[in-house]
């Protein structure tokens, strides 16, 4: 973990609540991760342009189906997350293989609620070290 990526937090769709809280993809962040996560995903607007996905060593969630349904699968990159006091946590930028973010738009999750653990609210800037 060398890189930064400096991003300010928004709001977002509500969706990430619902994916993070299926059972299937809990298990499989724990099992790569090694906690569950949040059921929840802070949203990032990125702010430095160096950052380029498809050049990062991403760990991967396969598709699935469950209850009659497929869901897509996720690459997953652990991250230190720093808020703007001075804390941190162990998280990871999540990048769905389906989404209806636009490319500057980055989630990230942890075990803890990022915007209460981190006092985070939005338009505030985080550094990811990755």
């Amino acid at each position: 973990m060398t890189d930064k990526l400096f991003g300010r937090v928004i709001s977002g769709k509500g969706e990430g609540k619902y994916y993070m809280s299926l059972k299937p993809y809990k298990e499989r962040f724990k099992n790569i991760l090694g906690y569950y996560p949040y059921e929840g995903t802070l949203n990032i607007k990125k702010l430095n342009s160096t950052f380029q996905l498809d050049k990062l060593n991403w760990l991967e969630i396969d598709d699935f189906k469950y209850n009659g349904r497929v869901y897509y699968g996720a690459k997953i990159l652990p991250v230190k997350i720093y808020g703007k006091i001075g804390y941190w946590v162990n998280g990871a930028i999540i990048h769905p293989k389906k989404s209806t973010h636009d490319k500057n738009i980055i989630e990230v999750i942890s075990n803890v609620n990022l915007r209460k653990f981190l006092f985070l609210k939005n338009n505030d800037i985080i550094k990811l070290i990755y």
